[in-house]
Protein backbone atom coordinates (compact mmCIF):
# COMPACT_ATOMS: atom_id res chain seq x y z
CA UNK A 1 0.00 0.00 0.00
CA UNK A 2 1.75 3.10 -1.10
CA UNK A 3 3.04 5.40 1.85
CA UNK A 4 0.83 3.33 4.61
CA UNK A 5 2.13 1.40 6.83
CA UNK A 6 -0.17 -0.71 9.79
CA UNK A 7 1.78 -2.40 12.75
CA UNK A 8 -0.19 -4.98 14.24
CA UNK A 9 -2.68 -4.38 16.85
CA UNK A 10 -2.43 -0.58 15.76
CA UNK A 11 -3.81 1.92 13.36
CA UNK A 12 -2.81 3.29 10.04
CA UNK A 13 0.12 5.42 9.49
CA UNK A 14 1.76 7.58 6.94
CA UNK A 15 5.26 7.04 5.93
CA UNK A 16 7.20 8.31 3.44
CA UNK A 17 10.72 10.12 2.59
CA UNK A 18 10.51 13.82 3.42
CA UNK A 19 10.75 16.20 -0.15
CA UNK A 20 14.93 17.33 0.23
CA UNK A 21 13.49 20.80 0.48
CA UNK A 22 11.34 20.41 3.68
CA UNK A 23 14.20 18.94 5.32
CA UNK A 24 14.79 21.37 8.55
CA UNK A 25 11.10 22.83 7.96
CA UNK A 26 8.42 23.32 10.67
CA UNK A 27 6.68 19.75 10.63
CA UNK A 28 3.15 21.82 11.28
CA UNK A 29 1.63 18.43 12.59
CA UNK A 30 4.41 17.69 15.30
CA UNK A 31 5.54 21.24 16.16
CA UNK A 32 9.74 20.12 15.21
CA UNK A 33 11.61 20.82 12.45
CA UNK A 34 11.47 17.63 9.23
CA UNK A 35 13.49 14.75 9.19
CA UNK A 36 14.83 12.36 6.47
CA UNK A 37 11.32 10.61 6.87
CA UNK A 38 7.99 11.72 7.32
CA UNK A 39 5.95 9.39 10.19
CA UNK A 40 2.01 10.33 10.56
CA UNK A 41 -0.35 8.12 13.00
CA UNK A 42 -3.57 8.38 10.74
CA UNK A 43 -5.72 7.52 14.04
CA UNK A 44 -7.69 4.58 12.02
CA UNK A 45 -7.73 1.12 11.87
CA UNK A 46 -10.09 1.24 8.89
CA UNK A 47 -8.44 0.85 5.41
CA UNK A 48 -10.81 3.16 3.46
CA UNK A 49 -10.65 5.53 5.80
CA UNK A 50 -6.61 5.65 5.83
CA UNK A 51 -6.81 5.95 2.34
CA UNK A 52 -9.08 8.86 2.39
CA UNK A 53 -6.87 10.74 4.92
CA UNK A 54 -3.44 9.64 3.49
CA UNK A 55 -4.23 11.52 0.29
CA UNK A 56 -5.39 14.70 2.37
CA UNK A 57 -2.07 14.34 3.95
CA UNK A 58 -0.10 14.18 1.08
CA UNK A 59 -2.00 16.66 -0.32
CA UNK A 60 -1.01 18.93 2.48
CA UNK A 61 2.88 17.77 2.29
CA UNK A 62 2.48 18.78 -1.60
CA UNK A 63 1.59 22.16 -0.63
CA UNK A 64 4.19 22.18 1.91
CA UNK A 65 6.85 22.05 -0.53
CA UNK A 66 5.76 24.14 -3.46
CA UNK A 67 5.46 26.97 -0.95
CA UNK A 68 8.97 25.94 0.19
CA UNK A 69 10.28 26.12 -3.22
CA UNK A 70 8.27 29.10 -3.60
CA UNK A 71 10.47 30.86 -0.90
CA UNK A 72 13.82 29.44 -2.57
CA UNK A 73 12.73 31.31 -5.76
CA UNK A 74 12.41 27.98 -7.56
CA UNK A 75 9.61 26.21 -8.99
CA UNK A 76 6.57 28.62 -7.77
CA UNK A 77 5.89 31.80 -8.16
CA UNK A 78 4.33 33.54 -5.11
CA UNK A 79 2.56 31.22 -2.50
CA UNK A 80 0.62 29.52 -5.27
CA UNK A 81 0.54 26.04 -6.17
CA UNK A 82 3.03 25.00 -8.15
CA UNK A 83 2.11 25.12 -12.07
CA UNK A 84 4.52 23.07 -13.74
CA UNK A 85 3.40 19.88 -15.78
CA UNK A 86 5.95 17.58 -13.36
CA UNK A 87 3.58 18.70 -10.35
CA UNK A 88 0.60 18.15 -12.41
CA UNK A 89 1.17 15.03 -13.57
CA UNK A 90 2.19 13.91 -9.77
CA UNK A 91 -1.22 15.24 -9.03
CA UNK A 92 -2.51 13.46 -12.00
CA UNK A 93 -0.92 9.85 -10.66
CA UNK A 94 -2.44 11.12 -7.25
CA UNK A 95 -5.99 10.95 -8.40
CA UNK A 96 -5.65 7.57 -10.20
CA UNK A 97 -4.49 5.66 -7.06
CA UNK A 98 -7.35 7.47 -4.79
CA UNK A 99 -10.26 4.68 -5.75
CA UNK A 100 -11.98 6.14 -2.85
CA UNK A 101 -14.94 8.35 -3.59
CA UNK A 102 -15.18 10.70 -0.79
CA UNK A 103 -10.90 11.00 -0.97
CA UNK A 104 -10.98 12.16 -4.80
CA UNK A 105 -13.62 14.76 -3.50
CA UNK A 106 -11.80 16.43 -0.39
CA UNK A 107 -8.24 15.37 -3.03
CA UNK A 108 -10.70 17.72 -6.04
CA UNK A 109 -11.80 20.51 -3.35
CA UNK A 110 -8.13 21.08 -2.09
CA UNK A 111 -7.02 21.79 -6.17
CA UNK A 112 -9.90 23.53 -6.48
CA UNK A 113 -8.86 26.14 -3.87
CA UNK A 114 -5.32 26.27 -4.76
CA UNK A 115 -5.96 26.37 -8.26
CA UNK A 116 -8.46 29.60 -7.63
CA UNK A 117 -5.71 31.31 -5.73
CA UNK A 118 -3.53 31.04 -8.69
CA UNK A 119 -6.16 32.53 -10.90
CA UNK A 120 -6.61 35.22 -8.91
CA UNK A 121 -2.95 35.84 -8.95
CA UNK A 122 -2.95 36.13 -12.46
CA UNK A 123 -1.71 32.79 -13.53
CA UNK A 124 -5.31 31.77 -14.87
CA UNK A 125 -3.88 30.02 -18.41
CA UNK A 126 -1.39 28.00 -16.70
CA UNK A 127 -3.76 27.05 -13.91
CA UNK A 128 -6.01 26.02 -16.78
CA UNK A 129 -2.90 24.12 -17.97
CA UNK A 130 -2.44 22.12 -15.20
CA UNK A 131 -5.78 21.36 -14.27
CA UNK A 132 -6.27 19.70 -17.86
CA UNK A 133 -3.32 17.71 -17.35
CA UNK A 134 -4.37 16.82 -13.66
CA UNK A 135 -7.79 15.44 -15.16
CA UNK A 136 -5.73 13.29 -17.74
CA UNK A 137 -4.04 15.18 -19.90
CA UNK A 138 -1.36 15.17 -22.02
CA UNK A 139 0.94 17.22 -24.07
CA UNK A 140 0.75 16.51 -27.85
CA UNK A 141 4.63 15.74 -28.36
CA UNK A 142 4.85 13.77 -24.94
CA UNK A 143 2.21 11.56 -25.84
CA UNK A 144 3.84 11.35 -29.47
CA UNK A 145 7.30 9.70 -27.74
CA UNK A 146 5.30 7.57 -25.38
CA UNK A 147 2.92 6.07 -28.72
CA UNK A 148 6.49 5.53 -30.81
CA UNK A 149 8.33 4.10 -27.32
CA UNK A 150 5.73 1.36 -27.43
CA UNK A 151 5.40 0.75 -30.82
CA UNK A 152 9.27 0.36 -31.44
CA UNK A 153 10.83 -2.87 -32.92
CA UNK A 154 10.49 -5.83 -29.67
CA UNK A 155 8.17 -3.46 -27.58
CA UNK A 156 6.89 -5.46 -24.21
CA UNK A 157 2.95 -5.04 -25.09
CA UNK A 158 2.73 -6.96 -28.17
CA UNK A 159 2.42 -3.63 -30.61
CA UNK A 160 3.20 -4.30 -34.37
CA UNK A 161 6.38 -1.94 -34.30
CA UNK A 162 6.05 0.87 -36.67
CA UNK A 163 8.06 1.36 -39.85
CA UNK A 164 10.53 3.98 -39.63
CA UNK A 165 8.81 6.07 -42.48
CA UNK A 166 5.76 6.00 -40.50
CA UNK A 167 7.45 7.12 -37.63
CA UNK A 168 8.95 9.85 -39.76
CA UNK A 169 5.31 10.65 -40.70
CA UNK A 170 3.54 10.36 -37.89
CA UNK A 171 6.10 13.02 -36.59
CA UNK A 172 4.98 15.46 -39.89
CA UNK A 173 1.20 14.84 -39.00
CA UNK A 174 1.90 15.74 -34.99
CA UNK A 175 3.94 19.01 -36.40
CA UNK A 176 1.07 20.23 -38.36
CA UNK A 177 -1.21 19.82 -35.55
CA UNK A 178 1.11 21.67 -33.15
CA UNK A 179 0.79 24.26 -35.92
CA UNK A 180 -2.45 23.98 -36.53
CA UNK A 181 -3.82 24.37 -33.10
CA UNK A 182 -1.57 27.61 -32.11
CA UNK A 183 -0.80 27.12 -28.49
CA UNK A 184 2.27 26.57 -26.62
CA UNK A 185 2.39 22.66 -25.74
CA UNK A 186 -1.27 21.90 -26.96
CA UNK A 187 -2.26 18.74 -24.87
CA UNK A 188 -4.29 15.63 -26.47
CA UNK A 189 -7.68 16.61 -24.60
CA UNK A 190 -7.56 19.99 -26.48
CA UNK A 191 -8.44 18.02 -29.97
CA UNK A 192 -12.19 17.41 -30.07
CA UNK A 193 -14.34 16.73 -33.14
CA UNK A 194 -14.58 20.52 -34.09
CA UNK A 195 -10.76 21.45 -34.53
CA UNK A 196 -10.16 18.20 -36.41
CA UNK A 197 -12.85 18.44 -38.37
CA UNK A 198 -11.64 22.08 -39.84
CA UNK A 199 -7.70 20.58 -39.37
CA UNK A 200 -8.76 17.59 -42.13
CA UNK A 201 -11.14 19.83 -44.22
CA UNK A 202 -9.84 23.30 -43.92
CA UNK A 203 -5.74 22.97 -42.39
CA UNK A 204 -4.44 20.59 -44.81
CA UNK A 205 -5.88 20.28 -47.68
CA UNK A 206 -5.92 24.52 -48.33
CA UNK A 207 -3.75 25.89 -46.06
CA UNK A 208 -1.05 23.39 -46.14
CA UNK A 209 -2.32 22.47 -49.97
CA UNK A 210 -1.88 18.38 -49.65
CA UNK A 211 -3.46 16.25 -51.82
CA UNK A 212 -6.65 14.11 -50.48
CA UNK A 213 -4.49 10.64 -50.30
CA UNK A 214 -1.38 12.62 -47.90
CA UNK A 215 -4.61 14.23 -45.72
CA UNK A 216 -5.85 10.38 -45.37
CA UNK A 217 -2.73 8.92 -44.43
CA UNK A 218 -2.35 11.83 -41.97
CA UNK A 219 -5.72 11.13 -40.42
CA UNK A 220 -4.63 7.38 -40.35
CA UNK A 221 -2.01 8.17 -38.56
CA UNK A 222 -3.75 10.13 -36.05
CA UNK A 223 -6.46 7.92 -35.54
CA UNK A 224 -4.10 5.42 -34.44
CA UNK A 225 -2.50 7.46 -31.67
CA UNK A 226 -5.45 8.66 -30.41
CA UNK A 227 -6.71 4.77 -30.57
CA UNK A 228 -3.70 3.98 -27.96
CA UNK A 229 -4.52 6.89 -26.03
CA UNK A 230 -7.75 6.28 -25.47
CA UNK A 231 -7.99 2.27 -25.25
CA UNK A 232 -4.74 0.78 -24.37
CA UNK A 233 -3.62 4.11 -21.84
CA UNK A 234 -7.12 5.33 -21.01
CA UNK A 235 -5.37 8.85 -21.10
CA UNK A 236 -8.59 10.08 -22.34
CA UNK A 237 -11.98 9.93 -21.03
CA UNK A 238 -15.24 11.58 -21.04
CA UNK A 239 -16.99 12.90 -18.28
CA UNK A 240 -18.61 9.98 -16.72
CA UNK A 241 -15.29 8.28 -16.34
CA UNK A 242 -15.53 5.92 -19.77
CA UNK A 243 -13.54 6.61 -22.78
CA UNK A 244 -13.54 9.17 -25.00
CA UNK A 245 -14.54 9.34 -28.40
CA UNK A 246 -11.68 9.23 -31.08
CA UNK A 247 -11.97 12.65 -33.09
CA UNK A 248 -10.06 11.37 -36.02
CA UNK A 249 -12.89 8.88 -36.72
CA UNK A 250 -14.55 10.27 -39.92
CA UNK A 251 -18.11 9.86 -40.80
CA UNK A 252 -18.70 9.22 -44.61
CA UNK A 253 -21.74 10.31 -45.18
CA UNK A 254 -22.52 13.79 -46.97
CA UNK A 255 -20.98 14.58 -50.71
CA UNK A 256 -19.12 11.55 -52.43
CA UNK A 257 -15.26 12.17 -52.95
CA UNK A 258 -13.54 11.43 -55.16
CA UNK A 259 -11.65 7.99 -54.84
CA UNK A 260 -8.57 10.07 -56.60
CA UNK A 261 -7.81 13.91 -57.22
CA UNK A 262 -8.69 15.04 -60.27
CA UNK A 263 -5.74 15.57 -62.61
CA UNK A 264 -4.17 16.80 -65.49
CA UNK A 265 -2.97 14.86 -67.78
CA UNK A 266 0.24 16.02 -67.91
CA UNK A 267 0.07 14.34 -63.82
CA UNK A 268 -1.04 11.26 -64.64
CA UNK A 269 1.51 7.99 -63.63
CA UNK A 270 1.86 5.36 -65.86
CA UNK A 271 4.10 2.60 -67.58
CA UNK A 272 7.03 3.14 -69.87
CA UNK A 273 6.84 2.12 -73.16
CA UNK A 274 9.63 0.35 -75.24
CA UNK A 275 11.18 3.18 -77.10
CA UNK A 276 11.49 5.03 -74.07
CA UNK A 277 13.27 2.06 -72.29
CA UNK A 278 15.29 2.09 -75.33
CA UNK A 279 16.27 5.53 -75.03
CA UNK A 280 17.17 5.48 -71.53
CA UNK A 281 19.44 1.99 -71.83
CA UNK A 282 20.88 3.13 -74.64
CA UNK A 283 22.67 6.47 -73.21
CA UNK A 284 24.11 4.20 -69.98
CA UNK A 285 25.56 1.51 -72.06
CA UNK A 286 27.14 -1.45 -71.49
CA UNK A 287 26.98 -3.40 -67.65
CA UNK A 288 28.87 -1.59 -64.50
CA UNK A 289 27.67 2.07 -64.02
CA UNK A 290 25.45 2.56 -61.20
CA UNK A 291 22.71 4.48 -63.42
CA UNK A 292 22.44 1.47 -65.98
CA UNK A 293 23.12 -1.35 -64.06
CA UNK A 294 20.06 0.12 -61.92
CA UNK A 295 17.60 0.98 -64.20
CA UNK A 296 17.91 -2.78 -65.99
CA UNK A 297 17.55 -4.44 -62.85
CA UNK A 298 14.69 -2.42 -62.09
CA UNK A 299 12.65 -3.73 -65.08
CA UNK A 300 13.40 -7.33 -65.23
CA UNK A 301 12.73 -7.89 -61.66
CA UNK A 302 9.68 -5.54 -60.90
CA UNK A 303 11.22 -3.98 -57.47
CA UNK A 304 11.27 -0.98 -55.96
CA UNK A 305 13.94 1.22 -56.18
CA UNK A 306 14.57 1.04 -52.32
CA UNK A 307 14.45 -2.56 -52.31
CA UNK A 308 17.31 -2.73 -55.12
CA UNK A 309 19.23 0.18 -53.77
CA UNK A 310 19.61 -0.94 -49.74
CA UNK A 311 19.66 -4.47 -51.03
CA UNK A 312 23.03 -6.38 -48.89
CA UNK A 313 25.57 -8.44 -50.64
CA UNK A 314 24.48 -11.46 -48.23
CA UNK A 315 21.24 -11.13 -49.14
CA UNK A 316 22.22 -11.90 -52.83
CA UNK A 317 23.03 -15.37 -54.02
CA UNK A 318 26.64 -15.81 -55.33
CA UNK A 319 26.09 -17.28 -58.40
CA UNK A 320 23.49 -14.27 -58.75
CA UNK A 321 20.43 -16.93 -59.37
CA UNK A 322 18.53 -14.70 -56.71
CA UNK A 323 17.96 -12.02 -53.95
CA UNK A 324 16.50 -11.87 -51.30
CA UNK A 325 14.18 -9.06 -50.00
CA UNK A 326 14.84 -9.20 -46.27
CA UNK A 327 12.26 -5.67 -45.14
CA UNK A 328 9.93 -3.11 -47.11
CA UNK A 329 6.79 -1.16 -46.46
CA UNK A 330 4.97 -4.24 -46.22
CA UNK A 331 5.38 -8.01 -45.19
CA UNK A 332 4.56 -8.82 -47.95
CA UNK A 333 7.35 -7.03 -49.52
CA UNK A 334 9.73 -9.68 -47.80
CA UNK A 335 10.06 -12.00 -50.90
CA UNK A 336 13.08 -13.87 -53.03
CA UNK A 337 13.69 -12.61 -56.54
CA UNK A 338 14.55 -15.26 -58.58
CA UNK A 339 17.27 -13.96 -61.97
CA UNK A 340 16.90 -15.21 -65.21
CA UNK A 341 20.14 -17.04 -66.98
CA UNK A 342 19.99 -13.87 -69.17
CA UNK A 343 20.44 -10.97 -66.62
CA UNK A 344 22.49 -13.07 -63.93
CA UNK A 345 25.53 -11.81 -66.33
CA UNK A 346 24.81 -8.25 -64.84
CA UNK A 347 24.38 -8.87 -61.53
CA UNK A 348 27.45 -11.01 -60.92
CA UNK A 349 29.49 -7.88 -62.31
CA UNK A 350 27.77 -5.77 -59.98
CA UNK A 351 28.43 -8.04 -57.01
CA UNK A 352 31.86 -8.52 -57.83
CA UNK A 353 32.31 -4.39 -59.05
CA UNK A 354 30.45 -3.56 -55.21
CA UNK A 355 32.78 -6.51 -53.28
CA UNK A 356 36.03 -4.07 -55.11
CA UNK A 357 34.18 -0.88 -53.62
CA UNK A 358 33.82 -1.68 -50.02
CA UNK A 359 37.22 -3.82 -48.91
CA UNK A 360 36.99 -1.56 -45.98
CA UNK A 361 33.59 -2.39 -44.70
CA UNK A 362 32.56 -5.11 -42.75
CA UNK A 363 31.21 -8.02 -44.53
CA UNK A 364 27.55 -7.60 -43.49
CA UNK A 365 27.03 -4.12 -44.61
CA UNK A 366 28.35 -3.75 -47.91
CA UNK A 367 25.56 -3.32 -50.19
CA UNK A 368 24.67 -4.08 -54.69
CA UNK A 369 25.04 -0.56 -54.94
CA UNK A 370 27.52 1.50 -52.27
CA UNK A 371 27.50 4.56 -55.01
CA UNK A 372 23.82 5.44 -54.17
CA UNK A 373 23.97 6.63 -50.82
CA UNK A 374 21.36 6.22 -48.34
CA UNK A 375 19.31 8.68 -46.51
CA UNK A 376 20.07 7.82 -42.42
CA UNK A 377 16.61 8.84 -41.75
CA UNK A 378 14.31 6.55 -43.66
CA UNK A 379 17.00 3.84 -45.69
CA UNK A 380 15.78 5.23 -49.41
CA UNK A 381 18.06 6.33 -51.96
CA UNK A 382 16.56 9.34 -52.54
CA UNK A 383 19.93 10.32 -54.67
CA UNK A 384 18.83 7.49 -57.63
CA UNK A 385 15.30 9.49 -57.73
CA UNK A 386 16.77 12.93 -58.47
CA UNK A 387 19.27 11.51 -60.57
CA UNK A 388 16.44 9.77 -62.97
CA UNK A 389 14.26 12.94 -62.37
CA UNK A 390 17.15 15.60 -64.50
CA UNK A 391 18.32 12.01 -66.63
CA UNK A 392 14.63 11.33 -67.72
CA UNK A 393 14.20 15.53 -68.55
CA UNK A 394 17.15 15.33 -70.51
CA UNK A 395 16.74 11.82 -72.32
CA UNK A 396 12.55 11.87 -72.70
CA UNK A 397 11.65 15.72 -72.24
CA UNK A 398 9.76 17.54 -69.58
CA UNK A 399 7.01 16.55 -71.03
CA UNK A 400 6.89 13.09 -68.91
CA UNK A 401 7.08 15.32 -65.64
CA UNK A 402 4.46 13.59 -63.58
CA UNK A 403 3.94 10.19 -65.76
CA UNK A 404 7.57 8.75 -65.77
CA UNK A 405 9.67 7.92 -62.33
CA UNK A 406 12.00 5.41 -61.43
CA UNK A 407 8.82 3.65 -59.99
CA UNK A 408 7.25 3.45 -63.51
CA UNK A 409 9.79 0.67 -64.25
CA UNK A 410 7.78 -1.57 -61.35
CA UNK A 411 4.34 0.03 -63.22
CA UNK A 412 6.09 -1.39 -66.78
CA UNK A 413 7.02 -5.03 -64.99
CA UNK A 414 3.36 -5.67 -63.66
CA UNK A 415 1.81 -4.46 -67.14
CA UNK A 416 4.16 -6.52 -69.26
CA UNK A 417 3.46 -9.46 -66.55
CA UNK A 418 -0.42 -9.12 -66.99
CA UNK A 419 -0.13 -9.32 -71.25
CA UNK A 420 2.07 -12.44 -70.60
CA UNK A 421 -0.90 -13.85 -68.96
CA UNK A 422 0.79 -14.47 -65.53
CA UNK A 423 -1.51 -15.28 -62.78
CA UNK A 424 -2.56 -12.37 -60.41
CA UNK A 425 -1.15 -14.59 -57.45
CA UNK A 426 1.94 -14.81 -58.69
CA UNK A 427 2.60 -11.53 -59.36
CA UNK A 428 1.63 -10.65 -56.13
CA UNK A 429 4.28 -13.19 -54.89
CA UNK A 430 6.65 -12.04 -57.31
CA UNK A 431 5.64 -8.19 -57.47
CA UNK A 432 5.36 -8.01 -52.70
CA UNK A 433 1.70 -6.67 -53.37
CA UNK A 434 -1.11 -8.04 -50.31
CA UNK A 435 -3.38 -10.10 -53.08
CA UNK A 436 -6.98 -11.13 -52.00
CA UNK A 437 -7.11 -13.83 -49.37
CA UNK A 438 -9.84 -16.44 -48.69
CA UNK A 439 -10.05 -19.05 -45.97
CA UNK A 440 -7.66 -20.76 -46.95
CA UNK A 441 -4.58 -18.46 -47.06
CA UNK A 442 -3.40 -19.42 -44.53
CA UNK A 443 -2.40 -22.84 -45.51
CA UNK A 444 -0.65 -21.42 -48.53
CA UNK A 445 3.43 -21.13 -48.58
CA UNK A 446 3.59 -19.56 -51.65
CA UNK A 447 5.67 -21.19 -55.01
CA UNK A 448 8.84 -23.13 -54.91
CA UNK A 449 11.67 -21.19 -56.26
CA UNK A 450 11.90 -23.04 -59.51
CA UNK A 451 8.06 -22.50 -60.27
CA UNK A 452 9.48 -18.37 -59.11
CA UNK A 453 12.22 -18.89 -61.61
CA UNK A 454 9.97 -20.28 -64.29
CA UNK A 455 7.27 -16.99 -63.97
CA UNK A 456 10.48 -14.48 -64.40
CA UNK A 457 11.35 -16.49 -67.45
CA UNK A 458 7.83 -15.94 -68.78
CA UNK A 459 8.39 -12.09 -68.09
CA UNK A 460 11.43 -12.21 -69.54
CA UNK A 461 10.68 -13.60 -73.18
CA UNK A 462 7.25 -11.04 -73.16
CA UNK A 463 9.66 -7.93 -72.18
CA UNK A 464 12.06 -9.11 -74.95
CA UNK A 465 9.26 -9.99 -77.29
CA UNK A 466 7.83 -6.59 -76.99
CA UNK A 467 10.97 -4.56 -77.71
CA UNK A 468 11.89 -3.65 -74.01
CA UNK A 469 14.94 -5.49 -74.20
CA UNK A 470 16.75 -4.09 -77.33
CA UNK A 471 19.73 -2.25 -75.10
CA UNK A 472 19.64 -4.88 -71.96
Amino acid sequence: MRNLCKPRSKGYSLRMITPDVLVGTLNPWTGKPFGREIKLGLNTRSHAEAIRLRDVRLGQIRQLESEALASLNKKNVGKIIDLSPENARFWREERALTNDTTSLEVLDSYLSDKLNEADQAGFEAEATAFYKIVRGGLHLEEALELYLEERSEGNPHGFAPLARTTTLDLRTSIKYLVAFLGTEAPLLSDVNKNNAFKFRTEYLPVTIGLRQGTVKKHLTLLRGLWAWAIADKHFLKNRRGGPAINPWIVDTTGTPKQKRLARGDEDVRTAFTSEQVSLLLSDCPGHGTRQGDLLRLLLVTGCRVDEIGSLLLDNVEEDASRFRIVHGKTDNAIRTIPIVEAAQDLLLKRLQQAEILQLDIPQNQRRLFPEWPLKPQTGKVNSASQWFTRYRRNILGKSTDGKLTLHSFRHTWRTIARRAGVAEDRIYELGGWEGEKNTSWRYDHGLAIEQLTEVQRQIWNALRNGGYLEEF
